[in-house]
C-alpha cells in the first residue's frame, strides 16, 4: 500500500511538474510600447491626443472622409488594403481603438462600445470634419452604427462588416457556441482569464485566425505575428479582460430610425456572428442594402479585401 501511495504521488508531482514547464514556457511579458512603435509605425501613422489616450491613427488617401473601425482582438492594420483601393477617391482615417494595436490601454479603464463611439466622434472633431461615412467590422461595426445614432446628421454613410449588435435574447451566446474552445472560452473562464494577461501561447491566435477566416491558405505566419504583437502590446491584455465586463446595450431596435444609407457586407462562412445577423441588421435598417460573400467569414474586408473594396466604393461613391 505505501509503495502504491508512493507511485502515486512521484505521479502526480511528474504531473504538477510537466504542467509547470509547460506554464513557464508560454508566459510573456507585455512588449514595450516603443518596440511596437518602431515596427508598425508607419509614414502614414500618427499619434492624436484625447481623453487622456494616445490614438494611433493612419489617415490616407483624398477626398471624403470614410472612418474606419476594427473589432475584438484586431487592429487598424485589417484596413491596409482598403487605404490603398480608397486613397484615389476618398480620405480613409482608419484608428486603433484603446485597448488595441498601439494605442494602448485606456488610462479611465472605459472600453464599452459607448464610449468608443463618443470618443471617436471627438476624434472626428479633432481632425476638423463636420460630416463623415463610416465602416466597422464586429465590435466596430457596432461602434459605426452608434455613432450614426449619436448623431444621425453627421453620418453619410454607414458599412457594417460582420458586425455585432444584432443578437437575439433566444441566442446562446453573442460570437461562438459555447462549446467550443476558443479565445472568448479563456476570456469568459473565471480562472484561465487572470492567466491570460501573463501566459499567452502563441498557437492561440493561430487558431483563432483559422476560425475567422474561411480561406486558411491566407493565414500566414506575419499576420500571426502581428496580431501576437499588438495583443501583447504594453497593457493591451489587462485592457482586454476589463472591456469584456463592460457590456453597453447595443440599441438594436433604434437601427430603426436610421436615415442614412446602410451597406451590410458579411462573410457567409462566418463561425462568430452567424449569417443570420446579417438579415436581422437588413430587416431594421430602413434604407440597406445586403452583400453576402461565399468566399469569406469574418473579416472580408481582410480576407477578400480587393472584392470587398471594390463594393464599398461603388456604394460610396453613389
Amino acid at each position: 500500500m505505501k509503495k502504491a501511495f508512493k507511485i502515486l504521488g512521484i505521479t502526480l508531482l511528474s504531473i504538477l511538474g510537466i504542467l509547470l514547464i509547460l506554464l513557464l514556457s508560454f508566459y510573456k511579458t507585455d512588449i514595450p510600447a516603443s518596440e511596437n512603435h518602431e515596427k508598425y509605425f508607419t509614414d502614414e501613422s500618427q499619434y492624436i491626443e484625447l481623453d487622456s489616450n494616445k490614438i494611433h491613427i493612419r489617415k490616407m488617401g483624398k477626398g471624403f472622409p470614410v472612418l474606419l473601425i476594427h473589432g475584438s482582438f484586431s487592429s487598424l492594420h485589417t484596413w491596409e488594403v482598403w487605404q490603398k483601393q480608397f486613397a484615389n477617391d476618398f480620405t480613409t482615417i482608419s484608428v486603433d481603438l484603446p485597448g488595441h494595436g498601439l494605442t494602448g490601454p485606456n488610462p479611465q479603464g472605459k472600453y464599452d462600445t459607448d464610449y468608443y463611439a463618443s470618443l471617436l466622434w471627438r476624434l472626428v472633431e479633432k481632425l476638423n470634419y463636420d460630416t463623415i461615412s463610416v465602416a466597422g467590422n464586429s465590435m466596430g461595426g457596432q461602434v459605426a452604427y452608434k455613432m450614426a445614432l449619436q448623431n444621425p446628421g453627421k453620418v453619410k454613410k454607414l458599412i457594417l462588416i460582420n458586425s455585432s449588435g444584432a443578437r437575439l435574447a433566444a441566442d446562446t451566446t453573442d460570437f461562438k457556441d459555447q462549446n467550443t474552445f476558443s479565445v472568448f472560452s479563456i476570456i469568459n473562464h473565471p480562472v484561465f482569464s487572470k492567466l491570460m494577461t501573463s501566459i499567452t501561447p502563441k498557437f492561440l491566435f493561430e487558431m483563432s485566425l483559422e476560425q475567422v477566416y474561411y480561406d486558411k491558405s491566407k493565414i500566414t505566419d506575419q499576420k500571426i505575428q502581428l496580431y501576437y504583437d499588438l495583443m501583447l502590446h504594453e497593457g493591451n491584455r489587462e485592457a482586454t479582460l476589463k472591456r469584456f465586463k463592460q457590456r453597453a446595450p447595443s440599441e438594436f431596435e433604434s437601427l430603426k430610425y436610421l436615415q442614412c444609407p446602410s451597406l451590410i457586407i458579411w462573410g457567409k462562412h462566418d463561425s462568430w456572428i452567424p449569417v443570420s445577423h446579417a438579415h436581422r441588421f437588413d430587416s431594421i435598417l430602413p434604407h440597406s442594402t445586403l452583400r453576402i460573400y461565399e468566399d469569406a467569414g469574418h473579416v472580408p474586408m481582410e480576407e477578400i479585401p480587393l472584392k470587398t473594396a471594390e463594393d464599398a466604393l461603388k456604394f460610396l461613391r453613389k
